[in-house]
Formats: structure tokens, C-alpha cells, sequence
């Protein structure tokens, strides 16, 4: 249980950090098992300074941090940790364990695709043994690949640039070992839709500047044979053939409906679902690491939602 867990202190560090929603969902966990004496705050910490301010934090007596970007690659790079497996083959981390004290080890893991695999099992979905298609080759791209990768899935990962996806696709195999991983472009994402049977949307279309676009608006249309149809019409039908009875799974939390998500409910029958899970068991999941103790991530999910709505109705007045 780390440093005794008493009076314990928590955080994320990250660059920048005040829409964090991590302190309100690791507090309400602390606060429903008993630990309100435990607390978990938000830091502003810029790349360059890391390796100082970790090392401040375990001078402190932290028991335990969580990383966003930039910062789940930087940690790696400064050589203060331990990272499992996983994570090394991740190259990000994104949970520090202070194991021992002052003077004692930091350990790294990383939950994100973990939380991703979990969410998915929480909406019902079972991935065993299905085609997964990964839209994106960034970070979160990387880790989720490389989970289903090892889990034996086929996957084929598409991106707008190609070559980005054809070289993570071929380093997921061969840290995998798993020969069906592929990568392509958006050229033939139509298709690459039509054969998964779980997408997971990894990008950051749907969200700030890109709130009004979807991936499906970067795929080609092809033609109207009959002349008669509009390209909204189009689009509809083409994900209607290619998304029926699927799971549409887009990692983004805010907003709670992106548009890709929004345009393949409207045009089919899907399971759909939104980051907001694969947030809450990421941070459940690191909680676990740190306490040894399993938070209720109903618990969790209720504080993240009431933060989301509690800012959308500041936001509208």
C-alpha cells in the first residue's frame, strides 16, 4: 500500500491541467472508501521541469501521480523510474508508484489501454477474438494497439497520413508477435469499416477546434451512380452498410457525443460508446496500484458527470 496510505498525498502533473477531472473523480473514490484524508490535486508541470518536480513529490512523501501528455513519454526518458512491460513497450506511462519513501523506487505503469479494453467489457462489448479497427496512429493509438495486439486481436490501424500508420502497425507486430496487424491510409476506410467488428476512434476529431468534424467526413464519398442522392444521404447509407450491429467506440469525453459518434447512431443500429469510462477505469485502475484497494467506478463515473454537466451549464449561461 505504498507509504501507509496515511495522510497520503496524490496528483497529476500535466502541461496544460486545469480542465483535469482527475481530482474529482480520485477524490470521490478516497472519499467512498473511508480515505478523505488522502488527497489528490492538479499540478501545472512543464516538460523540462519533470525530473525536478517527481523528485519533489517523492521528497514529499507522495505516495503516488498520475502523467498526462506531454509528459507520459518525457518520464521514460529521464531514467527516474521502473516501468513494467507494458509500458516500455508503450513508451508512455501514465501512473508513478513512490514505493519505499523518500529514498525508495518509482514505479511506472500504464492504464490507459487497459481502462480502454475495460470500458469496452463494461458496455458489453467482448473483444475476444474480434477485428478491431483503430482510427488514429498517435499515442493513445500506440497503447491501445499494442494491448489488443498481445490480447491476439487482428487489427488494422488507418490514419490520415498512411506511413504513420504502416510503421506503428509494423512495430506493434513485432512487439507483439502477432502477424495480423495492418496499416493503411483513409483511402480505404469504407471498406476498413465494413470488415472490423469493434472501431475504436482514437483521434482528436470531435473535440475543441475539431468539434464539428468527424472521421467521416475524411472518408471519400465515391459516386452517385443515380444523381439523386445528397452527400448526407450518401455518407448515411454508407455507414448503415458498414457500421450495423457494430460497436463504435470514440475515446474523447468531452463533449459526451462527438459527431462521429452522433452520424453512426443517427444511420445505424450501434453499441456506442464515449471516453468517459475508459477515463474513469484508467484512474481505477491507478487507484488500485497505489491503495491495493478496488474503487467503485460507479462512484467515479457519477463525480466525472455531474463536472461535465456542472461546466456545460455554466458554459450555456
Amino acid at each position: 500500500m505504498g507509504n501507509g496510505m496515511k495522510n497520503c498525498k496524490f496528483g497529476v502533473f500535466g502541461y496544460p491541467i486545469t480542465h483535469s477531472l482527475s481530482p474529482i473523480m480520485q477524490t470521490a473514490a478516497f472519499d467512498a472508501l473511508g480515505m478523505s484524508n488522502c488527497e489528490y490535486k492538479a499540478y501545472a508541470v512543464e516538460p523540462g521541469n519533470l525530473m525536478e518536480e517527481v523528485l519533489k513529490a517523492q521528497a514529499e512523501n507522495f505516495c503516488g501521480l498520475n502523467l498526462t501528455i506531454p509528459l507520459k513519454e518525457k518520464i521514460i526518458e529521464t531514467g527516474l523510474i521502473i516501468p513494467d512491460d507494458f509500458s516500455k513497450k508503450a513508451g508512455a506511462v501514465n501512473t508513478l508508484h513512490f514505493k519505499g519513501g523518500k529514498d525508495g523506487e518509482i514505479y511506472g505503469y500504464n492504464t490507459d489501454a487497459k481502462g480502454a479494453a475495460k470500458a469496452l467489457e463494461y458496455a458489453g462489448c467482448d473483444t475476444f477474438g474480434k477485428k478491431i479497427l483503430i482510427i488514429g496512429a498517435g499515442g493513445a493509438s500506440k497503447s491501445i494497439s499494442l494491448y489488443f495486439g498481445e490480447a491476439g486481436n487482428s487489427l488494422k490501424i488507418i490514419n490520415r497520413t498512411a506511413e504513420k500508420a504502416q510503421r506503428l502497425a509494423e512495430e506493434i507486430a513485432e512487439k507483439t508477435g502477432n502477424v495480423n496487424v495492418f496499416g493503411g491510409g483513409f483511402e480505404s476506410g469504407w471498406d476498413d469499416l465494413k470488415e472490423a467488428d469493434v472501431i475504436i476512434q482514437t483521434t482528436e476529431l470531435g473535440m475543441g477546434k475539431y468539434e464539428d468534424v468527424s472521421v467521416f467526413d475524411q472518408l471519400s464519398l465515391g459516386k452517385d451512380e443515380t444523381n439523386n442522392k445528397t452527400k448526407d444521404e450518401m455518407k448515411d447509407e454508407l455507414i448503415r452498410e458498414c457500421l450495423e450491429n457494430k460497436t463504435v467506440f470514440d475515446i474523447v469525453y468531452n463533449p459526451e457525443e462527438t459527431k462521429f459518434l452522433r452520424e453512426a447512431k443517427a444511420a445505424a443500429n450501434v453499441r456506442a460508446l464515449n471516453g468517459m469510462m475508459m477515463l474513469v477505469f484508467q484512474g481505477a485502475l491507478s487507484f488500485e496500484i497505489w491503495t491495493g484497494k478496488k474503487p467503485d467506478a460507479n462512484v467515479m463515473k457519477e463525480a466525472v458527470l455531474e463536472a461535465l454537466r456542472s461546466k456545460s451549464r455554466h458554459e450555456s449561461e
